[in-house]
């Protein structure tokens, strides 16, 4: 069985919180065994599950965590031993990448005519949209830390901002 990361966030955050899977589940309204599917990927970890602990303890790893799990690819916190996923670097990191990103994207224009563009703009345009996932990365990143750190609801400002959208239309 593939492992679970947000399988291993979920168990991971229960254990923080220093509640027992008897504890937890009666507080998530599960079973305890369900709650144990979950936890070791036997089961996958619901959404409805996920959303109740983001909004009861604002916890936007799990958030990241399941979201990739969802769809097979996303932002999540690595675990590799160079990771920097620090506050003291994550500032710096997205700074970086949103100069680099900027400045990529100067190189060229985007045009409703794809099929004409010459194969040295197309590596521009390749290494542009790397650029941006970077940017991507390193914003998610920075915005879970500012959430966790300060306490700002995360699913909370995920709806504002849809709010904003929706009503410019």
């Amino acid at each position: 069985m593939k492992e679970s990361r947000s399988a291993r966030t979920l168990k991971n955050f229960r254990v923080c919180k220093e509640k027992s899977q008897e504890q937890f589940s009666s507080e998530l309204m599960l079973s305890r065994e369900y709650l144990s599917k979950q936890e070791t990927g036997e089961r996958k970890v619901q959404p409805a599950t996920t959303r109740q602990l983001i909004e009861k303890y604002n916890d936007p790893w799990l958030a990241l965590e399941a979201a990739n799990e969802y769809i097979g690819w996303g932002v999540t916190r690595t675990n590799a031993p160079n990771s920097d996923i620090c506050k003291g670097t994550v500032h710096s990191r997205l700074e970086e990448h949103l100069t680099e990103a900027l400045e990529s994207t100067n190189k060229f224009q985007l045009t409703e005519k794809p099929n004409i563009v010459q194969s040295i703009e197309m590596q521009d345009i390749r290494n542009s949209a790397s650029k941006i996932v970077e940017v991507i990365y390193w914003s998610l990143m920075y915005l879970a830390l500012v959430c966790e750190t300060y306490e700002i609801g995360w699913i909370e400002l995920w709806e504002e901002h849809y709010s904003k959208l929706r009503s410019k239309g």
